[in-house]
Order: C-alpha cells, then structure tokens, then sequence
C-alpha cells in the first residue's frame, strides 16, 4: 500500500516529538539555544514520494541562523511542525539554487537527483543535528547532549525512511570519522558496518569511495564531502563522486567481497576532507 508523503511525516514528526519531549526542552527553545551559542535541533523531512527509489544523504553541513527554528506555540511537537518546515524549505532551495564551488554539498544533490532522474526520493540529513553559529559544537560543553540527540534522530531516520542506499558525505576528516564511528561502531562487539567493496582496481583509493552494508540490510557509501575540490585530492574526489553517481544511475550494485573496514579507513589520506 503507498504511504503518502503527509501520513509518513504525521508518523515521523510523532516521533521527533517523542524523543524531543524525554530531552532537555532547553534544545529546541530558541532563546535558550542562543544563550548556549547553540543552533536549534535540525529535523529532517521524508522523500517527497514514499514509493520512490530512496537515497538518503548524511552531510557534516551547519546551516548558522537558517537551523534556528522558532515555533510559534510551546512545547516539542509544534517546535517539530515548524523545524521540518524549515528543513524542507532548505532542501528546496539547495535543489533549485544556482552552482558554484561554494555549494558544493547543493550541487552535489542536484547531481544526485538529475542521475536518479527526480530528486523526489532524497533525504537530505546530517550527522550532527546542532550547530554552534555555523560550527561544528564539538567544543561546546553541551556536546555530549548533542551528540545523543544526534544519534537518537539518525537512528529515527534510517529506519522510518528504510532508504534503499544511504551516502555517508560528512568527510573523513579527524572529527568526523570519530563521530560516525561512536555512532555506528565499526568493530568489536557493537559493530554495525560491514564493508563490500572498493574501486581500487581503477585507480579510486578506499579513502575517496568505499561500498559498506549498515546493520546487515542498508546499503552505504562512504565519500569525501564534496567541498573537497582543491587540488590533487579534490580531482580524486570529484572522480570518485563521479564514479558513484554512475553506479546509482545504473541501478543497485550487486555484492561483492567483504574487506576490512578498519583497515581502510586507517588507509585513507592524511589530508582529506
């Protein structure tokens, strides 16, 4: 049976609503939220058509004032209206916005959406959902509590929008690679990510494209974020994005044999983004 796009956020703004309500309230009060110098929770919408082929992007993206969300009644689920709301005004503006380097997370969904034909199957997420003035709040003292946030709605996402492939383009940098580790864990006991493949025998190094499977059933890719355009490095990362939107465009790869994922990502480059 088809779930149209207003059932599936009556259901999912249900339970925003839920995990925002058992949270520190002080997180989506506007006015709080700037006294901690912190944006307000970024809350992430549905694909337009539920029925669709659906590819949810996770970016390391800080959105500055245009996170803040002022709801115009008290309480969680009227801070949830208004905060996805925003986030599909957002969406719709990096879809339809125009190109340039300085864009280059927008311009890589609209590349994304124009090689699976329509945009009307992306989710556009984020690791972290609070920014601190248009930074990462990784040195805020409320971090821990974002983080948790963070992981809470992430976990919300993936299995309310069951995407049938979910892009990782938040870098490989230090922090982000700490970060996505701690929230899906890469060996020991509470490992979740298992890797398939990669394109090294075409030259793309494991660093800039890596083929994983997330708790056994959603397909993931790892890239650089696509800021990273300069120089040599960028060449390489525009290439394997390259060779990511072929293999999209092309339909759903089959699997392959698993390497260790540990091992690559300690192989990737000490400079990448």
């Amino acid at each position: 049976m088809q779930v149209s796009e207003s059932r599936m956020d009556e259901v999912l703004a249900a339970r925003y609503a839920q995990i925002l309500e058992e949270f520190d309230p002080a997180f989506y009060d506007l006015d709080e939220a700037r006294l901690r110098k912190l944006s307000t929770p970024f809350l992430v919408n549905g694909p337009r058509d539920a029925t669709a082929r659906k590819v949810m992007v996770i970016g390391r993206e800080y959105g500055a004032s245009g996170w803040n969300v002022k709801a115009h009644e008290k309480g969680a689920r009227a801070y949830v209206q208004a905060a996805l709301a925003r986030h599909r005004e957002v969406f719709d503006g990096f879809l339809a916005g125009s190109t340039g380097p300085g864009l280059s997370f927008p311009n890589f969904l609209r590349d994304l959406a124009k090689c699976l034909g329509t945009a009307d199957g992306l989710i556009y997420s984020n690791l972290l959902c609070v920014d601190s003035r248009g930074k990462s709040p990784t040195r805020s003292k409320y971090f821990p509590k974002i983080a948790d946030l963070s992981k809470r709605l992430l976990d919300v996402q993936i299995d309310h929008f069951r995407p049938d492939v979910i892009i990782f383009a938040n870098g490989t940098s230090g922090e982000q690679v700490r970060i996505r580790r701690k929230f899906f864990p890469i060996k020991g006991k509470g490992r979740v990510f298992v890797s398939r493949r990669h394109w090294m025998d075409i030259g793309i190094e494991k660093g800039q494209l890596e083929e994983f499977e997330l708790h056994g059933k959603f397909l993931c890719y790892r890239i650089q974020h696509p800021a990273n355009w300069r120089g040599d490095a960028g060449v390489q990362a525009a290439r394997a994005r390259r060779h990511l939107l072929d293999l999209l465009s092309a339909g759903a790869p089959q699997a392959h044999a698993a390497v260790d994922i540990a091992d690559s990502e300690n192989a990737c480059p000490a400079n990448a983004g």
